[in-house]
């Protein structure tokens, strides 16, 4: 018998000690999530390709309500199916950014002493570290599969949170 109730129906063992709280919610939430496989990631993709085309040049509220029935239609998705997927795109994306551009800063400082300069890339190694934990956490909320097949595609996916997140800000 599994150490837990919940065990027997999470892929993913419950070795969490300490006292990451997040890792119970974690658990929690990946048994309410579904896999994302290669379709549905290349649907995703495609919904995210499809909306960006039209809201990219006109972000107004009708140009965007346009853009999101075309995206539904061109990905063949729900709404609810793509609600959700992109909430797991975004939790990657978001992680996956702020890593690229703490290593690309680490990248400028490489030909760079001194005191000051030690200290700064020291920190920014530090929390690099904390991006790709958070990042394999992923995996205890959204299935490891799901988190190896979004790291298979991370410079897409990477581009097109970048996109969307200009498109979502101006304003």
């Amino acid at each position: 018998m599994a150490p837990s109730l919940f065990d027997d129906y999470v892929d993913v063992p419950n070795v969490e000690t300490g006292l990451d709280f997040d890792a119970a919610d974690d658990r929690t939430l990946r048994m309410a999530s579904q896999p994302v496989d290669k379709a549905l990631l290349d649907s995703l993709i495609r919904y995210q390709e499809t909306f960006l085309a039209h809201v990219e040049s006109d972000a107004t509220p009708d140009a965007m309500a346009r853009a999101q029935t075309a995206a539904l239609t061109d990905s063949g998705l729900t709404l609810k199916t793509v609600e959700w997927g992109l909430t797991v795109l975004r939790a990657f994306g978001g992680r996956r950014w702020t890593a690229q551009r703490l290593q690309s800063k680490l990248t400028e400082l490489e030909a760079t002493s001194g005191a000051e300069v030690d200290a700064l890339r020291q920190r920014i190694q530090n929390e690099l570290k904390k991006q790709e934990r958070h990042t394999e956490a992923l995996g205890r909320r959204y299935g490891p599969d799901t988190v190896t097949l979004l790291r298979e595609h991370e410079p897409v996916l990477v581009a097109l949170h970048t996109r969307l997140t200009k498109v979502l800000s101006r304003g």
